[in-house]
């Protein structure tokens, strides 16, 4: 695996000052028709005697997105997504790029629009420009003479009908906007050179602040098409392309192949010709194959993901005209600009008088280059495939932030968040996403109030129970990381976020939602019960929200604990006080169906849902036996709307802390399986996206749960070792911690006894099960061992 050459600052060292001008086009550029972003393109050529091992380092930023190339080669892409009012410029290593000669260096800007959407998720000025600094050998890359430039024509950017967020269909037409500018021979004596920041005419427009990019850049793999699915027209001989050859097609042919990656994932695309002027290619992305949609993106019907004789691929194509001038030595190459998210793509080849030689397509998948070193195996076969497809979601829903779904949103909401850095953390110590994310969301909203649902995002929503979930994502980074120093910068936001809260808070102790209105949206989850009303709950006319008072209950909670942490005392019991006296009062309020034994999801009329009772658990208002009793009754009812994967990390959770384990059900996952998928899908009502990492469970369940490994003390300084029980004959694996890797293996002796063996830094106490017989602990300098047995209760339960 390997990434874009982008350089991590080392701890202490003096990154440069990235205050200064930024280039620009000596005249404002034109739009597009019925594009949504303006281009632009700067390349120099650089002489170079000899090349050294030596970095040569060039600091890129630019509005609204760039991709720099050096000897036609991609190096890097960026900025990183603005936080807040904050931009980030990337450190771009260029030298391993370099060969003694002539050296091209092409940097293509993209800047979306202030009046269309565009990529939503990409914040914008408005105001095209590039920053450049830095040196290349005698060459300072930071002045405008070293550079030539050009406005883009013959490129628009789409805002699609399936990816209607993001802004990246393009319509490109090879004559005027190929990729001959990245050769060396390219004539740009027609490029003008770019204007400094206070020449340009939109000069009034002040630049944003800049930092340096706290994340490192994507992966870079090549990855090989698995196989061609279907063909328009099985006379062509579509294996060649497998085998690496080209492919050649006839004027006056209009024909189709679908290729098939093997599974989904996030790749940046990039197709080649020769000659065949005036061919029209197309390049369709599709998650899977499926029936004709009911109402297209929203509500699709999906079966076996696999299945072309009933099915068909649908989404928004790319299209290239090519120019001709390709040749075998250096044949013309379209890439659309961003990645694209696919199982499937349908190449469409539409040949003008000329025949088109058509090249392999090539794949290059990309996402966050998480370090991964948590494991996890046990006796069961199916949950391996449950981890493998959980961790291949995960991966292709992180890349500049974490993503809700990368083929039609790439937006990072905050409860698919917080399910999704509680995973990485159980697989990785490399925490940089989760903190951008912490600080995406503390930065976002209203200072004195919510977050937003969503950040970065161009178009504000507030999702209110989303705000907190953004407190208990920050109680689990304290949990896992204990970073100190930079949790005491969100205390005031927290603070802001549950004041809101308190606001909202009745006499008799339900949170009052304000109305589903403009950018407000009283999102719970996406279940049946709940279509029409796009996954609200009936709130009634009072708008008594049960499901948020139990979520503002915990959310307090989860504040005490990091306040705690951050050593305020009397903040943490300030907040547990105002915890039990809401818990307190709706404990023995209206929610509570006396009749049916459930909560209601208001403060009348008949329980609606699951997630009443799962809420009531989490925050703590009903615990022990009776937590046990309304899970297993409100799990096997069929008349309450049930969790989705949304919310299965909140049931998994309520379940386990109920100690109704066996009421955990995967079939959902299977029946994913059996449809073909390979990653897990958004939700059964729309049935619209097929990656979505909230359904990623299994990577905390295993290991917080079956083998029973889970933070007791900030910073993983105490961990409780607790494996749920089990039918498995054994599990395995590792959790790493800031204290080094925590490894569980335990075994089954007979029906009902399980030997446990704990590893962990010698430093990190160890807390078994309180069920914990026979224990023993053996500790030297470096490590302890402790075990253990436990019996399980899981076939008595």
């Amino acid at each position: 695996m390997r990434s874009f050459d982008v350089v991590q600052a080392e701890p202490g060292v003096q990154l440069p000052d990235l205050e200064g001008p930024w280039f620009g086009l000596p005249v404002e550029s034109a739009i597009e028709p019925d594009s949504v972003a303006t281009s632009m393109r700067f390349r120099t050529q650089l002489q170079m005697d000899s090349c050294s091992d030596a970095p040569a380092v060039l600091y890129v930023c630019a509005d609204s997105r760039y991709r720099l190339s050096v000897n036609q080669e991609l190096v890097a892409v960026g900025p990183a997504k603005a936080s807040g009012s904050t931009w980030f410029a990337d450190a771009v290593d260029v030298g391993p790029h370099l060969r003694p000669g002539i050296n091209t260096i092409g940097i293509d800007v993209v800047s979306y629009t202030t009046s269309a959407l565009g990529n939503s998720s990409v914040p914008r000025m408005g105001r095209p420009g590039l920053l450049v600094r830095g040196s290349i050998g005698e060459t300072d890359c930071s002045k405008p003479a070293v550079w030539k430039c050009q406005p883009v024509a013959g490129r628009q950017f789409h805002q699609g009908h399936y990816t209607l967020f993001l802004g990246i269909q393009e319509t490109v037409d090879g004559e005027s906007s190929g990729d001959a500018w990245l050769q060396p021979g390219f004539n740009d004596s027609q490029w003008q050179q770019p204007v400094l920041n206070e020449q340009w005419p939109l000069a009034f427009v002040p630049r944003p602040t800049l930092a340096h990019r706290p994340i490192p850049q994507l992966t870079l793999d090549p990855t090989p098409v698995a196989a061609i699915s279907t063909t328009s027209n099985d006379a062509f001989e579509w294996g060649q392309l497998l085998r690496g050859e080209s492919l050649q097609i006839p004027a006056g042919t209009d024909v189709s192949v679908d290729l098939d990656a093997g599974v989904l994932m996030t790749a940046f695309l990039s197709a080649a010709f020769e000659g065949g002027p005036g061919t029209r290619i197309e390049i369709t992305a599709a998650e899977c194959y499926e029936e004709t949609p009911i109402q297209s993106p929203w509500l699709r019907r999906k079966n076996d993901r696999t299945d072309h004789i009933i099915g068909d691929l649908y989404g928004d194509a790319d299209s290239y005209t090519v120019s001709g001038d390709g040749t075998k030595e250096q044949p013309e190459r379209y890439s659309p600009y961003w990645f694209r998210t696919f199982r499937f793509i349908r190449l469409r080849i539409i040949t003008a008088e000329t025949p088109v030689r058509i090249h392999p397509l090539t794949l290059t998948q990309t996402h966050y280059p998480l370090e991964i070193s948590g494991t996890f195996a046990s006796s069961s076969a199916l949950d391996r495939i449950l981890w493998d497809v959980s961790l291949r979601t995960l991966l292709n829903c992180m890349h500049e932030t974490f993503e809700d779904c990368p083929y039609y949103e790439q937006l990072q909401y905050a409860m698919d968040t917080r399910s999704q850095a509680l995973f990485s953390l159980y697989l990785s110590t490399d925490d940089r996403l989760i903190r951008r994310a912490i600080e995406d969301f503390a930065a976002s909203g209203d200072p004195m109030g919510l977050t937003e649902s969503r950040a970065p995002s161009v178009e504000p929503q507030f999702i209110p129970g989303f705000s907190l979930y953004w407190i208990q994502m920050v109680a689990d980074h304290v949990a896992h990381v204990g970073d100190r120093s930079f949790t005491e910068r969100f205390m005031g936001r927290i603070d802001a976020v549950l004041r809101q809260f308190d606001d909202w808070v009745s006499a008799d102790g339900f949170v009052i939602s304000p109305a589903d209105d403009g950018p407000v949206w009283n999102f719970v989850d996406w279940t049946d019960a709940w279509r029409s009303t796009m996954g609200v709950p009936d709130l009634g006319p009072r708008r008594a929200n049960t499901i948020t008072t139990f979520m503002y209950i915990n959310a307090l909670r989860a504040a005490a604990s990091i306040v705690q942490f951050c050593g305020n005392s009397a903040i943490a019991r300030e907040y547990l006080s105002r915890a039990q006296a809401i818990a307190d009062c709706i404990g023995t309020s209206t929610a509570w169906d006396e009749t049916k034994r459930y909560f209601r999801d208001t403060d009348r009329g008949r329980p609606q849902s699951v997630h009443a009772q799962v809420w009531a658990v989490i925050s703590g208002v009903v615990s022990g036996a009776q937590a046990s009793d309304l899970l297993r009754r409100a799990t096997a009812d069929e008349e309450l709307a049930p969790c989705s994967y949304a919310a299965a990390v909140d049931l998994f959770d309520a379940l386990r802390q109920a100690g109704v384990d066996d009421c955990i059900n995967w079939k959902p996952w299977e029946d994913m399986l059996a449809a073909n998928l390979t990653t897990w899908a958004e939700d059964t009502v729309s049935l619209r996206s097929d990656c979505h990492a909230w359904g990623s469970v299994p990577l905390q369940h295993f290991p917080r749960y079956i083998l029973g490994i889970s933070p007791a003390a900030p910073g993983f300084a105490a961990a409780t070792i607790d494996p749920a029980p089990s039918e498995l004959e054994w599990a395995k694996g590792t959790v790493p911690t800031p204290q080094g890797p925590i490894t569980v293996h335990w075994t089954r002796l007979d029906d009902e006894i399980r030997l446990v063996t704990v590893t962990a830094p010698a430093g990190v106490e160890l807390r078994p099960a309180e069920a914990a017989a026979d224990k023993a602990e053996v500790i030297n300098a470096e490590q302890r061992t402790l075990t253990f047995t436990l019996r399980t209760n899981l076939l008595n339960a």
